[in-house]
């Protein structure tokens, strides 16, 4: 803080020293008593010895009567003395009480107003630094042009105090004064205040100039993924996501799963898969089960079903689960994987239901019926029917295999 305050004050401490000579000069108004007092205190700062300075300065103070000009030197000097000894406090109300005096000249008035303002900003003082900002542009001369960092001071103060709408236009002002050269920290600023007023689009459009200025930075790209998200702008919201990630930016697993899920959610499950695979197999993406099976959801949306099949394998031999179980075996009837789907039904997992098991026979009576083995069939269509709420699906099963196939018939009833 106190780092802070000294360089705030710096420019303020040079216009003492540099003008104060020169103005005995060209000021007939300011006394000699006044004039060897400053000169005099200025040497004692010079030594460090700022006790002595400020009473010095205090005893030309009381002597200056109704002499503006002598008043303003000696509260601007004495502003200087509190600061060097990090009164803060008493250096902001020198410094005021200078510019009230009405006895500087203008360009020194104007250039202890601007950093009064900003000593303001750096106590807390949002609202005086506001007062003392609006005070130096209407002080401006006819010739005199504003400085970007005059409207950034100004903008800046409106934010501490939430008054964005304020805030824009100075920044703004800042910016296009900038010629191009405003800092990255501007356009943060007026993002923010935009995002903060809820508008979307030209927050937006701020990122957008952001990640332009700053390609290689992540966080521009993702912030402008959610921003396009925040205002329901999906397509666009995925194309910054995948731009970042065709940089090679997205690396944490987060990331990678947001954008795997985009793409599914955007209807491309098939490079939300490939996305998801690589990560995986790259070791960004942790192998867990949760992850194997949102892999294994890609892959059937995409209407991949052996990859889907054959990750969901992977999940179950992690965490056997009869849930996971039957939905392999529905899929490898899809995909006509019936001898695998024997070896698998023929396991139960150690959870499955009865009703559960019923259906992994009964699914099994299919897979033996479409390898032509209708013997086979038939055993599991009947062992899946004990089950009362399998019985009303295998029943037709079995009275059309018993009716095709009369051998099958027998082999039951020996």
């Amino acid at each position: 803080m106190n780092k802070l305050h000294k360089g705030i004050l710096a420019p303020v401490a040079l216009a003492v020293l540099m003008s104060t000579a020169s103005w005995a000069a060209e000021q007939p108004s300011l006394s000699d008593r006044a004039y060897r007092a400053v000169n005099k205190a200025q040497e004692l700062i010079a030594a460090k010895k700022y006790g002595e300075a400020n009473a010095k300065l205090q005893d030309a103070l009381s002597g200056a009567g109704e002499k503006v000009y002598d008043k303003g030197v000696i509260l601007q000097t004495l502003g200087f003395v509190a600061a060097q000894q990090e009164q803060y406090g008493k250096a902001t109300k020198y410094f005021a009480d200078a510019i009230a005096t009405g006895g500087l000249p203008q360009p020194v008035a104007q250039q202890v107003r601007y950093n009064l303002a900003q000593l303001y900003m750096a106590e807390g003082n949002f609202k005086g630094s506001i007062n003392t900002m609006k005070e130096w542009f209407a002080s401006l001369g006819k010739e005199d042009k504003p400085t970007p960092h005059a409207y950034i001071t100004l903008a800046n103060a409106h934010v501490q105090l939430k008054q964005y709408r304020e805030a824009i236009p100075a920044v703004d002002s800042a910016i296009r004064l900038s010629a191009g050269k405003a800092p990255e920290s501007w356009y943060l600023l007026k993002m923010g205040a935009h995002y903060e007023l809820k508008q979307y689009k030209p927050a937006t459009e701020v990122l957008t100039t952001l990640v332009g200025m700053f390609p290689e930075k992540k966080k521009y790209w993702t912030q402008l993924s959610a921003m396009y998200m925040q205002a329901g702008n999906d397509p666009k919201a995925l194309a910054a996501l995948e731009s970042a990630y065709r940089l090679g930016m997205l690396t944490e697993q987060a990331e990678l799963l947001r954008l795997a899920n985009y793409l599914a959610f955007a209807g491309i499950p098939h490079r939300g898969a490939r996305v998801l695979e690589k990560a995986m197999k790259e070791g960004q993406v942790e192998r867990s089960v949760a992850n194997l099976k949102t892999l294994a959801n890609y892959w059937h949306q995409a209407k991949e079903l052996d990859p889907a099949i054959d990750t969901l394998m992977t999940a179950y031999r992690q965490a056997p689960n009869a849930e996971l179980q039957l939905k392999m075996a529905r899929m490898m009837i899809q995909s006509k994987r019936y001898q695998d789907l024997v070896a698998l039904a023929g396991k139960p997992a150690g959870n499955a239901s009865a009703l559960q098991r019923a259906d992994l026979k009964f699914l099994t009576g299919v897979a033996y019926f479409e390898q032509n083995r209708p013997k086979e069939a038939l055993t599991a269509f009947t062992q899946a029917a004990q089950n009362g709420q399998v019985s009303g699906r295998a029943t037709p099963w079995i009275s059309f295999l018993k009716e095709q196939n009369p051998q099958a018939q027998d082999s039951q009833t020996q």
